[in-house]
């Protein structure tokens, strides 16, 4: 027998309610501290819909420099940030509550480009150089990189100007002598008639480029929302991982960069790079608190600065196996 028409219109509401919740997202704004391939990831996991698939419902935030990430996860603007391991150890170190959750690149991912009439780095003594931030990746780059040629930190000045692209920008209006920039805007850079004078990745100086922290009282409420967002994570990395063009399609895209050549020398030097099991380093934890300058580093210890947690249980259950086989 038919059912009444005001029971049918009821089962239908409700059966539409359920499909509503079954496709609800939880919201998570997620900041990323530089236009670089190395965040790749978290562009393709919006542009493939994986961060849906996971029940997050992101949105992706650029804040240039890893110290404005750290402030923006304090303030709670942002749940998850990638950001320079060692701004997340300064966050904490200043009393925030900045965990480390994973690691996304474990050395610098920088180039210095120069104008043409400076050869080397040693020349750069008396030079103004361009960074994002104080205490940024890039800030610690060129300590690192000049360090090694036997300059020190007053033999040059550090100018702040912002993203990547402003670095370039810096060097063509003059405003510096010099520049650490990321691919893709090294061969900008090259095009454009500078030089470059120190390639920090063919240096390969341990250091934690890329991280993804969140606040350790956030992660303690929403610890399944930070495992989905990393399952999303992951998959766009084994996808990017598996087809090129579509990698090079996406930093095009968020980088706005046609280029073909640019696009393929991004693609090389980043997503091949980065680890399919990110584990934090501890030896880079315990680096970032040895260049730290604040008196709390010398007396703390490395471990209170990360949480493996999450991705171990991500390679115990494999689903990272499962993504990029076995190790």
């Amino acid at each position: 027998m038919p059912l009444p028409a005001v029971l049918l219109s009821l089962l239908l509401g409700i059966a539409s309610m359920s499909a509503a919740n079954d496709s609800w997202a939880a919201k998570l704004r997620i900041g990323y501290s530089a236009i670089t391939a190395t965040m790749a990831p978290l562009w393709g996991a919006q542009e493939k819909g994986l961060f849906v698939k996971y029940g997050v419902d992101a949105e992706l935030i650029y804040l240039a420099g890893g110290s404005r990430i750290a402030l923006a996860l304090e303030s709670d603007s942002i749940q998850l940030g990638q950001i320079a391991l060692n701004a997340g150890v300064e966050a904490r170190l200043a009393g925030g509550d900045v965990t480390i959750i994973g690691s996304v690149y474990d050395r610098y991912y920088f180039q210095i480009f120069s104008k043409p009439i400076i050869t080397n780095a040693a020349q750069l003594k008396g030079k103004i150089i361009a960074a994002s931030s104080a205490g940024s990746a890039s800030d610690y780059g060129i300590r690192d990189a000049l360090e090694s040629v036997g300059l020190k930190e007053g033999d040059y000045k550090i100018l702040y100007v912002g993203g990547t692209d402003a670095r370039v920008q810096a060097l063509q209006q003059g405003l510096a002598d010099t520049a650490i920039i990321s691919p893709p805007n090294g061969l900008i850079a090259q095009k454009l008639g500078f030089r470059e004078i120190v390639n920090l990745m063919e240096m390969k100086i341990p250091f934690g480029y890329g991280a993804i922290a969140a606040k350790e009282s956030w992660l303690k409420q929403q610890r399944a929302l930070a495992i989905n967002f990393y399952k999303a994570y992951l998959e766009t990395l084994a996808a990017l991982r598996q087809d090129v063009s579509f990698a090079q399609r996406i930093i095009g895209k968020y980088s706005r960069i046609g280029d073909r050549e640019i696009l393929q020398e991004s693609y090389r030097t980043s997503i091949p790079n980065m680890p399919t099991r990110p584990y934090v380093n501890k030896d880079l934890v315990a680096r970032a608190l040895k260049m730290s300058r604040r008196d709390a580093a010398r007396r703390a210890e490395p471990e209170q600065f990360y949480d493996n947690g999450i991705v171990k249980e991500l390679d115990d259950s494999d689903f990272i196996n499962a993504l990029f086989g076995k190790r």
